[in-house]
């Protein structure tokens, strides 16, 4: 077996205060300070020969075009291939608006609420941090443990008449453990911890107008002043973000509470890891799998929306006399069918500008990332994975403990369940890909770590 290298950095990301804000439509309100910084953490693994690039980077989510500019200047800088590299975003919905799928052109116009010179700049400074991480390198022995966490909750409550509402469904699945791995030094001085848990960042609402990384934030804080504390050197922290796609936290408020619940994670994750046996020697592997999926066939429900939005147009142009209630209900009525018709057109207008689609086979063009580090795996998902996949890829019988990570190098929007789809709901509605997308995900990955455990 190979000793194990270890390196880590961050680099603040500095978003001009006053931009809009990503993360809640209904947001009134432009960028009023910073509460705490967002940045880019980074930490690369190396064997000797292998290394494996994770960076987990405080904004909402990285679209697959500016994931791969990182990923290529990295590349090109340090020699860790590209698709050795998870560059993930921790999917804190306190972070600031910029287009999420390009860079914008120097010819770019200026828009309401962004700073397109900040956008340009985004992608170096995502990959200073691995470029730093990895100068950083030095000899490291690791740990790796699981911990009880349950900040999260399932957010999706089936109502009378089979109606799923966006709320705490406590009945629901959802995952009690954050996943924590520690480099250390021969002297146990803590290089770095990386933490991996399923939940939004949306214990801030959309009253926050304050920068800020949300929970996952203080769960940084505290893992990295727990070992301050203890030896005197303060590492970096790097969360991921999990099957996220279905989980949100049980409580929700203000930053006090996000204080509570981050604390309580990073604190879980230090005791675990500070009890964890050392591993001292392993071999690491990367590989990246693309994925065509089918999107979404819409056809049928547009027409139902078109025929609908017709017909209370009918009712609308009909009616006579007065302006009364009856008047205001027939509006309420189209109003409804044209938001309806609406929803679905933006999908489709989506697709058709989706440089990843191929609308004559109607499938999206993405990829994984997986790797593997001795007996940890690591799974990089470009989306909102339902966490009940999430579940069965942690509980895969190769590795000791595999980390899920969302939001990775791509995103696709919601990777619902099967059995989700005919239920509805907000996550299935907005999602692109068809039915069973998700568990033809989950199994490649599973196939790849088959073959990789091999």
């Amino acid at each position: 077996m190979s000793p194990l290298y270890a390196g880590a950095a961050r680099v603040k990301l500095d978003p001009p205060t006053g931009l809009a804000m990503l993360g809640y439509g209904n947001r009134v309100g432009f960028n009023a300070g910073v509460h705490d910084d967002l940045a880019a953490q980074a930490i690369v693994l190396s064997d000797g020969a292998n290394k494996v690039a994770i960076a987990g980077v405080d904004l909402l989510a990285i679209g697959i075009r500016i994931a791969d500019d990182v990923r290529e200047r990295v590349a090109a800088s340090t020699g860790i291939p590209a698709d050795s590299i998870l560059v993930c975003a921790t999917h804190t919905h306190s972070a600031p608006a910029f287009n999420i799928f390009a860079t914008p052109r120097a010819d770019a116009k200026p828009a309401e609420g962004r700073d397109l010179e900040w956008e340009r700049a985004l992608p170096e400074k995502i990959a200073s941090a691995i470029i730093v991480a990895n100068e950083n390198l030095e000899p490291a022995i690791l740990r790796s443990a699981s911990a009880q966490f349950t900040l999260g909750v399932h957010r999706r409550l089936m109502r009378p008449h089979r109606q799923v509402q966006t709320a705490a469904n406590r009945s629901g699945p959802s995952d009690a453990q954050v996943e924590a791995l520690g480099a250390y030094r021969a002297d146990g001085t803590a290089i770095a911890f990386l933490m991996n848990y399923p939940c939004h960042g949306v214990v801030l609402c959309e009253d926050n107008l304050l920068y800020s990384r949300d929970w996952p934030g203080f769960a940084m804080d505290e893992i990295e002043s727990a070992a301050a504390a203890s030896s005197g050197s303060r590492p970096v922290s790097i969360f991921i973000q999990g099957a996220t796609g279905n989980i949100d936290p049980r409580s929700r408020g203000n930053f006090e509470v996000a204080e509570q619940q981050g604390r309580a994670m990073g604190r879980a994750a230090f005791d675990a890891l500070d009890h964890a046996p050392s591993i001292s020697e392993g071999k690491i592997a990367a590989r990246r799998i693309e994925l065509k999926l089918k999107l979404k066939n819409l056809s049928a429900e547009l027409a139902v929306a078109r025929d609908c939005a017709a017909q209370t147009q009918v009712s609308l142009d009909d009616h006579c006399g007065g302006t009364g209630y009856q008047l205001k209900r027939l509006r309420d009525h189209h109003a409804q069918s044209v938001a309806a018709l609406s929803a679905l057109e933006v999908l489709e207008e989506q697709n058709r500008r989706d440089r990843r689609v191929n609308m004559t086979t109607r499938e999206l063009a993405t990829a994984m990332t997986v790797a593997t580090i001795g007996n940890l795996a690591f799974v990089g998902i470009p989306g909102e994975l339902f966490v009940e996949l999430g579940l069965a890829l942690k509980a895969n019988p190769h590795f000791a403990q595999t980390f899920v990570a969302g939001y990775c190098n791509d995103l696709i929007g919601y990777i619902p369940t099967r059995a989700a789809y005919p239920e509805g709901g907000y996550e299935v509605d907005t999602a692109r890909i068809a039915s069973g997308s998700g568990e033809m995900i989950a199994d490649t990955a599973l196939d790849a770590l088959t073959a990789m455990r091999a």
